[in-house]
């Protein structure tokens, strides 16, 4: 452990030495092949493409899944003479998983994307309110037999207040949204037991941690597990750590 008045240099790097072997383990495990399309949608928006992107990023953040790279997915679709968007076909689900090797597909559309402007005046004060809003479903299909195993919508709204002395465009609107809708669906995804139901018991990982001073208490996902210096077994995924010893930081 490191002192509150010190650099805490040392115990960073028994951090991330941690850190390093939970992804390995996390590597090695058989985690769900996935991959995600571009989305449908019934507006014209450059989210069908930027949502998915995001989605991808954020089921790879998990740490749960073996997220298929979607630029590989694009190039393979595009030689195969897959429809690049929708999916809404089980045959071609099934022929994708199987040419790609992945497990599951998720699918999209997004059902209503724009803005509204309210303009106030009043007090030598003119302003106006541009309100975003997005809205977005996702399907996630097993490969093996074209079944829909779960479907969620999101949405995400967020405003700009624009003055005269204050006006701008926020070109990273779009960016906020999807942000706010990814992370929503795939928290709701990543809490199905779709992904485990063959399984008789979870995957086990075997980690060790250090620190110096030596014995620190260990809490992992709140639950006090034991001292520095001794090797855990906890469940493979994300997993919360806490390394604490009275009178120095706590990581």
């Amino acid at each position: 452990m490191v002192p509150r008045h010190t650099t805490p240099s040392t115990m960073k790097q028994v951090i991330q030495l941690f850190i390093a072997l939970i992804f390995t383990n996390l590597l090695s495990a058989d985690l769900p092949k996935i991959a995600v399309v571009d989305f449908t949608s019934e507006v014209h928006t450059q989210l069908t493409f930027g949502l998915p992107n995001q989605i991808t990023e954020d089921l790879v953040n998990t740490g749960m899944f073996d997220v298929y790279e979607r630029n590989k997915l694009e190039s393979i679709m595009e030689e195969q003479g897959f429809q690049s968007s929708g999916f809404t076909d089980p045959q071609s689900s099934i022929a994708l998983g199987k040419l790609m090797g992945i497990q599951y597909i998720v699918t999209g559309q997004i059902s209503d994307y724009g803005q509204e402007k309210k303009t106030f005046s009043g007090y030598n004060v003119r302003s106006t309110t541009v309100y975003y809003r997005l809205k977005a479903g996702i399907r996630l299909i097993d490969v093996e037999t074209g079944r829909i195993l779960f479907s969620q919508s999101g949405t995400a709204e967020e405003k700009v207040v624009q003055s005269q002395n204050n006006r701008h465009s926020d070109t990273t609107m779009d960016s906020r949204l999807a942000e706010i809708v990814s992370s929503y669906l795939v928290g709701e995804l990543a809490k199905q037991d779709v992904f485990n139901q063959n399984d008789s018991a979870a995957e086990m990982a075997t980690v060790s941690i250090e620190s110096t001073p030596e014995s620190a208490d260990v809490e992992i996902d709140g639950v006090f597990y034991g001292n520095t210096g001794t090797s855990f077994e906890i469940p493979v995924g994300l997993n919360t750590i806490q390394v604490s010893l009275p009178g120095y930081e706590i990581w």
